[in-house]
């Protein structure tokens, strides 16, 4: 009996250390939460007019998913001047945005051909 106590505790951790495996991993890694995803995703906007001085940009834009807004046009200021080098009224864009506190700021944006 004294030899398979051992033999037997050592199964059963076996067992379970596998069961716990097998409820966490599921075979696959876990996917992003939704709300990365949707912060990930671009909106489609149209360049209205770029203000160089003030760092901002007046966009009519579709949706924007990750911000719950619904198609409008409104100011963006640019978190980088540099994105309003080359761009003008009537581009169209792709960009994502961000809101903090009052401000909506576009983070990446790119002219669409």
């Amino acid at each position: 009996m004294k030899s398979l106590l051992p033999a037997l505790t050592a199964a059963g951790l076996t067992l379970l250390a596998g069961a716990t495996l097998a409820q966490h991993s599921h075979g696959s890694p876990t996917p992003p939460p939704v709300a990365s995803q949707a912060r990930a995703e671009m909106a489609d906007g149209e360049v209205r007019r770029v203000d160089k001085a003030k760092g901002t940009v007046l966009i009519r834009h579709g949706e924007i998913k990750s911000l719950n807004m619904g198609p409008m046009t409104m100011a963006f200021r640019l978190q980088d001047p540099k994105m309003a080098e080359g761009l003008n009224p009537g581009d169209k864009i792709r960009f994502t945005a961000i809101q903090k506190g009052d401000d909506l700021i576009v983070t990446n944006l790119l002219k669409v051909q």
